[in-house]
């Protein structure tokens, strides 16, 4: 068990080593900082140039508590979108709230029962069905059409989208996706999730622009119209992490996927347990399943090694790595309970300072991982002094059992085909005054 473990680490440090040390790199060299990205919260609002049209989707179902204070942050923050709210089937205001935060400059879609409420996908391929109508009306070029995805509760810096159309100056870039900070960190579990999502996730997503294959999230996403139009007319599938899957879409026919320093976009977090395990779940789910497309990714031509090579690895984390540690880590805590520790470690018998001296070399393979996140966390975020992070970089060792319950009953929903979904629940937020005032910070806004 003791060489399984060390396996495990060596597939955890093969794969994420080269991603994370390429990740860093590509911010500083984005960002001259790693804390570079903060200050965009405070910048100014800026149109994308006059050659592209951004589309903004939101999809939503019951989102009467966030979509206000969304919609007044895109159309104050973000000049010259085109905001498309897509009602899911609400049976709460979340319609009358976003009119009136759009003020007649936006669309809302409304989808009735039975055909809505059948997924995030099936209500993104609805307002996609729309944006194409506009464009054909128009006569725009779908090459030079953006088609951004925000949740209800997600909010982008200012000027977001003018700086990721500059992405899409290179034709080969068909999609691109936002680093994702979550607001209101006070909470243990909010501090945790942003941990995850500023920290690891955001820095794992840099440095996998070196392949062109950035993983697609649902939140702060942008895809150039005619990637989507070549995936089909339905480009986000009915998978539980239909992100995920349009960014393999995407790559299977030759497009490249990739990320900016230069923007970032902020949503709620989750503090209830079980909401947080269910979301974790579904993801855990949709990541593993997505296994299937593999023999796609490996017969698809004009994909580079590189990209096939990296999604590959990313495709096989669940079952390399989350899974067996999941076992492995209740194994090798019950041994040390147990007073197996130096037979476990092969710690050497000889004078206290010897075996002192190799307990930390124990301890620095154990947690290397777990600082060098903290470390990255610490330069990239401006609200916690390196102590504290530290002490939550160590509790990470608790907070991994979220993944690996989730893991298991993601393993066990696939065994009974079970494939229903629960949205995840908002927070009450206090209303935002529109943001003109580009000083605002993107994840904050100014109460009334």
């Amino acid at each position: 068990m003791r060489d399984v473990a060390f396996l495990i680490m060596a597939v955890t440090l093969v794969y994420n080593g080269p991603v994370i040390i390429s990740g860093i790199l590509f911010a500083r060299r984005g960002g001259a900082s790693l804390r570079g990205q903060l200050a965009l919260s405070g910048g100014v609002p800026v149109a994308p140039p006059g050659h592209w049209t951004v589309f903004v989707l939101i999809p939503c179902l019951n989102e009467e508590r966030v979509i206000g204070n969304t919609v007044r942050c895109l159309l104050g923050l973000q000049p010259g979108v085109r905001a498309v709210v897509i009602d899911d089937g609400s049976d709460d205001r979340t319609a009358a709230l976003a009119q009136a935060a759009g003020a007649g400059r936006i669309e809302v879609m409304r989808r009735a029962l039975p055909e809505a409420r059948r997924g995030k996908g099936a209500a993104l391929n609805t307002g996609l069905r729309h944006v194409r109508h506009r464009v054909r009306d128009e006569g725009l070029d779908p090459a030079r059409v953006l088609v951004c995805v925000l949740d209800a509760d997600g909010r982008l810096t200012p000027g977001a989208t003018a700086r990721v159309a500059a992405l899409f100056e290179a034709p080969e870039v068909g999609g691109a996706q936002l680093a994702v900070r979550i607001r209101d960190r006070g909470h243990v579990a909010l501090r945790f999730q942003d941990f995850e999502f500023w920290g690891l996730s955001a820095i794992s997503q840099f440095g996998r622009v070196a392949t062109g294959s950035v993983s697609m999230g649902g939140n702060g996403q942008f895809t150039r119209l005619s990637a989507l139009d070549s995936v089909g007319e339905q480009p986000w599938s009915s998978s539980l992490t239909e992100d995920l899957d349009l960014g393999i879409s995407l790559a299977v026919h030759g497009w490249t996927v990739t990320s900016t320093t230069g923007a970032y976009v902020s949503q709620q977090g989750l503090t209830s347990p079980r909401r947080l395990l269910r979301q974790r779940t579904r993801w855990h789910q949709g990541h593993m399943t997505a296994l299937a497309r593999l023999p796609q990714l490996w017969t698809a031509p004009g994909i580079r090694r590189g990209t096939r090579i990296e999604l590959t690895g990313y495709l096989l984390i669940p079952y390399l790595i989350t899974l067996p540690w999941s076992v492995v880590q209740q194994y090798l805590l019950l041994r040390l309970v147990q007073g197996h520790g130096p037979g476990l470690f092969a710690l050497p018998v000889g004078p206290l300072w010897l075996q002192a001296l190799s307990g930390l070399g124990c301890y620095a393979l154990a947690f290397a991982g777990h600082l060098a996140v903290a470390a990255v966390y610490w330069r990239r975020t401006g609200d916690q002094p390196l102590w504290k992070t530290l002490v939550y970089s160590h509790a990470l060792v608790l907070w991994v059992y979220v993944s690996f319950i989730a893991a298991w009953r993601a393993v066990g929903r696939m065994i009974t085909l079970r494939r229903g979904w629960a949205k995840t629940e908002r927070s009450q937020e206090e209303p935002l005054v529109a943001a003109a005032d580009p000083r605002a910070p993107a994840d904050m806004g100014s109460r009334t």
